[in-house]
C-alpha cells in the first residue's frame, strides 16, 4: 500500500512536470515568434540565429526536466526505489537553489519552496517510508 505522503509527492511531481511542459512550449513558441519578427526586419542576422538557437535550447531543456518530473511521479506512484532516490537528489538540488535565492532575495515563495523541499527530504528518509519502497 502506498503511503499518502508518497501519493502527494507523486502528484506534486506531475504538477511540476505539466507546468514545465507549458513553460517549455511557451519558450519554444516565443522564441519562434521573436526570430520571425527579427527576420522580418533584417534577413538572416546573427542575432536572429542566436535568439532562435538559445530559445530552442532552453525550451527543450525545460521539456526534458518536465519529462523527468513526470517519470519520477510515475515511479513514486509505482513505489519504485529509483524514483525515491532521484526525488531525494532533485530535492537536495532544489533546496540548495532555494537557499541561495532565499539569502539573496527572501520572499514567501522561496520560504515555501524551501519548506516543501525539506519536508520531502525528511519524509522520504523516514524508516517506514524506506521500508514501503523496499517491499
Amino acid at each position: 500500500m502506498r503511503p499518502l505522503g508518497v501519493t502527494l509527492i507523486a502528484i506534486l511531481h506531475w504538477l511540476r512536470g505539466f507546468a514545465y511542459v507549458a513553460i517549455g512550449l511557451a519558450l519554444l513558441g516565443i522564441t519562434h515568434l521573436s526570430a520571425r519578427l527579427i527576420s522580418s526586419v533584417a534577413a538572416d542576422t546573427f542575432f536572429q540565429r542566436l535568439i532562435s538557437g538559445l530559445g530552442k535550447t532552453l525550451g527543450f531543456a525545460v521539456l526534458i526536466f518536465a519529462l523527468l518530473y513526470i517519470v519520477m511521479g510515475l515511479g513514486l506512484w509505482a513505489m519504485k526505489n529509483w524514483a525515491r532516490t532521484s526525488t531525494l537528489i532533485f530535492a537536495v538540488i532544489w533546496l540548495a537553489s532555494a537557499m541561495v535565492r532565499l539569502v539573496s532575495y527572501p520572499t514567501p515563495f522561496h520560504v515555501l519552496r524551501a519548506a516543501v523541499d525539506v519536508a520531502i527530504l525528511v519524509y522520504l528518509m523516514l524508516p517506514d517510508v524506506k521500508r514501503a519502497f523496499a517491499a
